[in-house]
């Protein structure tokens, strides 16, 4: 084929040769190409001095412009290298820094788990102890409570001498029977019994939590009203109670109430006794110190 284009033939010199040198190169033949024609047009005759001046500075320019262009390339070529540098090194500071805030949040997330298991170990504790407090406030007296019990109207024989009416240690028989037999709060005409307050004759008037109280005693006990007066007759207390009814004739009257409505007892100021401040030291559920 005519066109076919020899690949063993070597590349033409435009081809290999630099651009800086191939522009230097060219400038120059052209100027000389110049100085020739012009010598031809003169007759051969030598060109002026000034006119070689001129040409001579011309070049020299031109590789003076090329060096600084030669100069430039290089520096802009390291200015490149350096901020790719510069940059390779950010991508990787940044990287590391991601890397790092990558590892804060797993152990941040950690903490939340452990703050939320917490949480709820806490939640549950405070519910037992709300519990624990509502068992103890009812027990202790001092709060209002209802529900459904035994209700018991006690009162001297009609005419009774003194020695024979009902006593502080009689009310107090029935107390302690209800409360072995399951009563789970007691009140005597609308006095809550309390561990602060306690049952006591003055003179002919019987006392509770220190109010004196006028007969009939109507003694209220909350509890399961299925087995509380069953049990009470078991008690010893109870036994003794109906063997001081029988002696001295008191009216005694039992009745199964489906809901009492027990008041709370005034809170009391301790004088003598304090808080102990054991760290082994805790209220259990009955209210008592181990």
């Amino acid at each position: 084929m005519a066109n076919r284009i020899d690949q063993d033939a070597p590349l033409p010199h435009h081809v290999t040769t630099p651009l800086l040198a191939l522009i230097t190169e060219r400038s120059l033949d052209e100027d000389y190409a110049h100085v020739a024609a012009q010598r031809s047009a003169d007759g051969g005759s030598v060109p002026p001095r000034s006119r070689l001046w001129s040409t001579a500075v011309a070049v020299a320019a031109f590789g003076a412009l090329a060096t600084i262009v030669a100069v430039q390339t290089s520096r802009d070529a390291d200015v490149q290298e350096l901020g790719r540098a510069a940059l390779i090194r950010q991508i990787e500071s940044g990287r590391a820094e991601v890397a790092g805030l990558q590892k804060q949040i797993r152990t941040l997330a950690d903490d939340g788990i452990a703050l939320d298991d917490a949480n709820a170990a806490l939640a549950q504790e405070g519910d037992e102890l709300s519990t624990r407090r509502q068992r103890l406030e009812v027990r202790t007296g001092y709060v209002p409570v209802r529900g459904p019990g035994v209700r018991f109207k006690v009162a001297s024989a009609p005419g009774a001498e003194p020695n024979d009416e009902v006593r502080d240690s009689d009310l107090a028989l029935v107390v302690d029977g209800l409360f072995t037999a399951g009563a789970e709060a007691i009140a005597i005409n609308a006095q809550r019994i309390v561990a602060l307050g306690g049952i006591r004759n003055t003179s002919r008037a019987i006392h509770v939590n220190g109010r004196p109280l006028t007969p009939p005693y109507v003694i209220e006990a909350i509890g399961n009203p299925g087995t509380l007066q069953a049990r009470f007759l078991e008690s010893s207390a109870g036994l003794e109670w109906f063997s001081v009814v029988s002696t001295f004739g008191f009216s005694s009257v039992p009745q199964n109430v489906e809901d009492l409505r027990l008041p709370a007892a005034t809170l009391r100021t301790l004088r003598q006794a304090k808080l102990n401040t054991l760290t082994d030291a805790r209220l259990d559920e009955e209210g008592t110190v181990p």
